[in-house]
């Protein structure tokens, strides 16, 4: 989205809804890593992370290096509406077949319609594209609110988007009067409602200073008879990722992990040697992105925070971690808790097996090998949650490195995938995905 900007400000102070605070009070379950089998794209799902937004859907080669490269997991694609500069005829990429493979891949989407603008919105006499305007009487305005309803239905059947996904209605900046304020709370509110009475979810994009301000002034006002959005994706070009709405969007309204925040606009941004001109967005919605309970081979604790050194004699709830992950791969039968003579040969069949020499206690490459087996998601990075990135962290923290163990994929989990690729000469991005794994599982540390 390319919006004409509002009155330039000062970013406000930190905001309450920050990364951190974001990242808080996680309980629920809900996993990121989106299997090869998943049946339905999520649109958007729920989420807290990175997103980015371009004028074209990407070649599926550009989507698997983003996907393995960036920090992104999210992207916005125009799916419908009359005044899109990047309308179905400048979409080569896009169908339903492209959403699927990269919803099997792990994307997120967030469906755009750019249809009709405020009536106070002024075209630029320059672009291909000549936006129509909303009606101004309030009666014709929701017919047309309806009719672009249906239409973005229309197009999220046809992409594959099931009932309770989103739709967002682009409404560009425009120079907020009264009467054209009241035109655009119409047209949201039948939009909506629509969307509503069919099983969908509706979302509002715009600027800070135009639609954005105008809806959460009617939320706070509790305006008669409007329907308010599901979402909202402020525009605010602060060059901070996170939620906070600024002057625009009261920390009170849609806090429930409702926004989107487009914070960097128009950028040239490279990863893996394909570079986009993208709009760089921030995410918490749906649930966010919530751990989910770790889980308990052989009903043993499995987190520590050291992995220490451990031989025969060694007793405690260290030993039956150890013991249990090599009961799980095939080197032990029984768990006692005791490091005996059997936990020293299983130790040694395990390192065998790798070819390394007999030791007959543990390494920290052992540790570190011992904990990364097992079955590699695609690609973790910031945001995603699951057993993998509980097992991430686990052999992390045993490779030598202090990632805290959170079971989300946050800051502290980027900073030390950092340290390790930068230790083991990896590539310098924020994902995890074989070549970090390979790494771990032959017992590399940092």
């Amino acid at each position: 989205m390319r919006l004409v900007p509002g009155p330039p400000i000062k970013p406000s102070s930190p905001s309450r809804l920050t990364i951190t605070g974001l990242l808080t009070g996680l309980a629920a379950s809900v996993l990121l890593s989106v299997p090869a089998s998943a049946a339905e794209p999520q649109a958007p799902g729920s989420f807290t992370g990175h997103g980015f937004d371009a004028c074209v859907a990407p070649s599926q080669g550009v989507m698997d290096t983003w996907n393995l490269r960036s920090p992104f997991s999210a992207i916005g694609i125009y799916v419908s509406g009359n005044s899109r500069y990047c309308g179905d005829a400048y979409q080569p990429n896009l169908s339903k077949a492209w959403v699927a493979k990269n919803a099997s891949r792990g994307w997120r989407f967030m469906p755009i319609h750019v249809g009709r603008q405020a009536p106070c919105f002024k075209n630029n006499p320059n672009s291909r594209v000549q936006k129509k305007h909303m009606s101004s009487v309030v009666s014709k305005a929701r017919s047309q609110a309806r009719d672009e309803a249906k239409e973005t239905i229309a197009a999220l059947t046809k992409y594959g988007f099931g009932k309770g996904s989103y739709s967002y209605l682009d409404i560009e900046w425009y120079a907020r009067t009264s009467a054209c304020d009241t035109i655009v709370l119409q047209f949201a509110d039948a939009w909506t409602e629509y969307l509503h009475d069919q099983g969908y979810k509706s979302g509002v994009y715009s600027s800070g200073s135009a639609a954005i301000a105008a809806i959460d002034e009617a939320r706070a006002s509790k305006r008669a008879g409007f329907t308010l959005p599901d979402q909202m994706w402020i525009a605010w070009v602060n060059k901070v990722a996170d939620t906070d709405g600024g002057p625009y969007l009261s920390d009170d309204g849609w806090k429930n992990h409702q926004r989107i925040h487009q914070y960097h606009n128009g950028i040239n941004v490279t990863y893996g040697g394909k570079t986009l001109n993208i709009d760089k967005n921030f995410l918490d919605v749906g649930r966010g992105s919530v751990a989910v309970k770790q889980s308990l081979p052989c009903g043993t604790r499995m987190t520590f925070t050291s992995y220490p050194a451990l031989k025969v004699g060694s007793t405690g709830p260290e030993v039956a971690a150890l013991e249990c992950l090599l009961k799980t791969q095939g080197f032990m039968k029984t768990i006692d808790s005791t490091f005996g003579t059997g936990t020293a040969k299983a130790i040694d069949a395990f390192r065998a097996k790798r070819g390394w020499s007999a030791a007959g206690r543990t390494t920290r490459p052992t540790w570190t090998a011992l904990l990364a087996h097992g079955t590699n998601p695609r690609v973790l990075k910031y945001g995603s949650v699951g057993q993998s990135v509980w097992r991430l962290q686990r052999s992390l923290i045993a490779a030598g490195l202090r990632p805290r163990m959170t079971g989300v994929y946050d800051n502290n989990t980027v900073k030390a995938v950092e340290a390790y690729r930068k230790a083991r000469g990896l590539s310098g991005y924020t994902t995890t995905e074989s070549t970090v794994w390979g790494q771990l599982q032959r017992g590399k540390t940092a």
